[in-house]
């Protein structure tokens, strides 16, 4: 038996993806999703910090924004800054993007870790505390940068 190629029907060409464009497609809607999770920690600027708080209704700490905007782009983390810290995947400060998540340790040495989404130019958003709101912060200020760990993504 002998096979030719012209008995075998052509597939349309339109039906043929390069890699390259399915890669395209992926960095598409991990664009989307980096443009959903910083639009709700926009959002969220101004709500009030809760301990424990997942949800704005209720208030915000910091893992909780992270685990609420990640939720709103179809992106399931986990619920502490320290599993955050421990099961995203390492980013340097020097590839830092949009929706990325910077930590930071807390000078008492504990695992207690705290948690901002990356927005740009050296700036984050963060829920800081008791008695205080969601707001933006400098990655470069002594505060932050004596006490900053690392960066992890889930994109």
């Amino acid at each position: 038996m002998s096979f030719s190629c012209a008995a075998h029907k052509k597939a349309p060409f339109d039906q043929h993806i390069p890699p390259e464009q399915a890669q395209d497609s992926q960095d598409s809607l991990k664009s989307n999703q980096r443009k959903i999770i910083a639009q709700y920690a926009i959002h969220s600027l101004g709500l009030p910090y809760h301990w424990g708080g997942n949800s704005p209704e209720t208030g915000l700490d910091c893992s909780g924004l992270v685990m609420y905007t990640h939720q709103m782009a179809d992106i399931i983390v986990p619920r502490t800054a320290s599993a955050q810290f421990e099961k995203g995947r390492i980013i340097t400060i020097q590839n830092l993007q949009i929706a990325d998540l910077v930590f930071f340790k807390d000078m008492k040495g504990n695992k207690n870790y705290h948690v901002g989404i990356y927005m740009g130019d050296g700036r984050f958003i963060h829920a800081p505390g008791r008695g205080r709101t969601i707001t933006y912060e400098f990655l470069n200020t002594p505060y932050f940068l004596n006490r900053y760990i690392g960066a992890r993504s889930y994109l």
